[in-house]
């Protein structure tokens, strides 16, 4: 039987790989890749992945999302998003745009001028991953409370 959790992380994660690649080609034919400063927005897509995993998983289970169960179902969901998009990178740009990796060399950071493919997928798959960590860490703080409204439940008008 296939566990829903790790379906729910996969369905999520991929569809997040799916909007970072197509933002990855807005870019390119906008003629923005040169920019590597938006790579941050890669950080709202994600955000916005991890974060509409967490609301299906908690319709799916409880109000409430226990903390370290909740931080490794984040976790997993970005290692979903990010290893695959990671190995389109790669694959980018060893097989079909070699030449955007040298026209990056000059705006890169922190590879310097001996980027290669690899150092570019490993660097996006660490970048992805510390930001997914970060993102977990954020949206628990909102979903393992359960968003209760204290105030409307003890609300009394005639106070």
């Amino acid at each position: 039987m296939k566990n829903p959790i790790t379906q729910l992380e996969l369905k999520f994660g991929l569809t997040t790989c799916a909007f970072l690649i197509l933002f990855f080609f807005v870019m390119k034919y906008l003629g923005f890749i040169q920019i590597v400063e938006l790579r941050c927005l890669n950080f709202f897509i994600l955000f916005a992945g991890v974060n509409m995993a967490y609301r299906s998983y908690r319709k799916q289970t409880e109000l409430n999302v226990e903390y370290f169960e909740g931080f490794f179902f984040g976790f997993f969901t970005t290692l979903f998003a990010i290893v695959p998009f990671g190995l389109f990178v790669f694959l980018y740009f060893r097989e079909v745009d070699p030449d955007l990796i040298n026209s990056l060399k000059s705006n890169s950071l922190f590879m310097g001028v001996e980027i290669t493919a690899e150092k570019a997928a490993v660097t996006t798959i660490i970048e992805g991953t510390v930001s997914g960590v970060l993102i977990s860490y954020i949206l628990l703080q909102y979903y393992r409370s359960g968003f209760r409204n204290q105030t409307k439940e003890n609300f009394n008008p005639e106070i």
